[in-house]
């Protein structure tokens, strides 16, 4: 009796034992499913505007009013109380530069005074030829002074300007004259109030036409040039106003269309704008940026930069893929682009620095 049933019980533990060892056999031929970690993509939610048509302008500004400093006689540099340095401002007829016209000066004033001897040497004649005419004669006879300007040979008559021609009058006046024109070329005046942008001369310095002296400018008012298509300078005219900020869009000016070019530029085919500028705190040579609206109008997305594609395109997010979609760029800003080519609500990827087209968004 036990005997048979130990036997029983034997072949019961062995029929179990097959019985789990192929259930484990089947479970280890299932796949679990896998787990991957995907990296976090930025999506940009485009919203479509009616936008006007604008064109960017760019330029460094430069001093409407500016001037190359150029001796126009040669001579030495005198010292002054005010120095000829960069950033000394002067107002409009004040001397800047002052060369040494001792000699030129000496010369004149023998000149003079030979022609007043000779004016003088005439007198017994006119008082026997034209009485009517001497009073007037003596009166500018007095005029006359080796220290100061000749002044104008007064009208005669007709019979007594020939008389004077005749002495050599008329010759030795516009000689003076000449000498005198060339005296006051020792002597620069400053055409309107301005700052020295550059000054190259100091004192002592002998100088001649063909030296730069320096640079002065007018710090009130700037020019800044900027180019466009030829297509976009026809609706630009003079007298059109717009905004216009420094490089770090800290500062605004306002700016104002002065003339455009009616010629196009070779090598660009592009038309100059030029654009008067005022402000405070405008130095000549600074980097300006601003745009200019039209009437026109259309649909356009504002995008960052960082979203366009080295092909041109952006990558946007359809049925749950990244797809590339081509687009085309109107405007440009620092940071932005406007485009189109993309619907309202289109969703896009923000920062396309990594490749990430045709990638599943879950």
């Amino acid at each position: 009796m036990n005997k048979v049933f130990l036997s029983t019980a034997v072949f019961l533990l062995l029929m179990i034992t097959a019985s789990c060892n192929g259930e484990s056999e089947e479970n280890s031929g299932v796949t679990e499913p896998a787990v991957t970690n995907s990296s976090q993509i930025d999506l940009f939610t485009v919203e479509v505007e009616q936008v006007a048509d604008r064109i960017f302008l760019s330029g460094r500004i430069r001093a409407e009013h500016r001037i190359e400093l150029f001796p126009e006689a040669q001579g030495k540099v005198m010292e002054r109380t005010k120095p000829f340095s960069e950033g000394i401002s002067y107002e409009e007829g004040e001397v800047i530069i002052q060369l040494d016209d001792t000699e030129t000066k000496m010369q004149l004033q023998s000149s003079r005074s030979k022609f007043k001897t000779l004016v003088s040497a005439l007198m017994a004649d006119i008082k026997l030829d034209h009485p009517e005419m001497l009073s007037k004669y003596q009166e500018w006879y007095h005029s006359l002074a080796a220290d100061k300007q000749v002044s104008r040979v007064p009208d005669f008559g007709e019979n007594m300007q020939r008389f004077l021609e005749s002495k050599g009058v008329y010759e030795l006046y516009y000689s003076i004259k000449s000498a005198e024109e060339r005296l006051e070329k020792f002597t620069i005046h400053a055409p309107f109030s301005g700052v020295l942008s550059a000054a190259k001369a100091e004192p002592d310095q002998v100088v001649g036409p063909q030296f730069h002296l320096g640079t002065l400018v007018d710090p009130s008012r700037f020019i800044l040039t900027a180019s466009v298509q030829t297509g976009e300078a026809e609706w630009i005219q003079p007298g059109l106003t717009m905004e216009i900020k420094n490089e770090d869009q800290t500062e605004t000016y306002s700016a104002k269309v002065a003339r455009v070019n009616p010629s196009v530029e070779p090598s660009s085919q592009q038309v100059l704008i030029y654009l008067e500028v005022m402000g405070n705190n405008l130095r000549e040579g600074m980097y300006l940026e601003g745009e200019i609206e039209s009437d026109n109008k259309r649909e356009l997305a504002r995008i960052p930069k960082t979203a366009l594609l080295r092909a041109g395109g952006v990558l946007v997010k359809k049925e749950g893929i990244l797809v590339e979609n081509p687009i085309q760029i109107v405007n440009l800003e620092r940071n932005h682009l406007w485009v189109e080519g993309l619907k309202n609500g289109d969703e896009i990827v923000e920062d396309t620095s990594e490749p990430v087209a045709g990638r599943i968004i879950n």
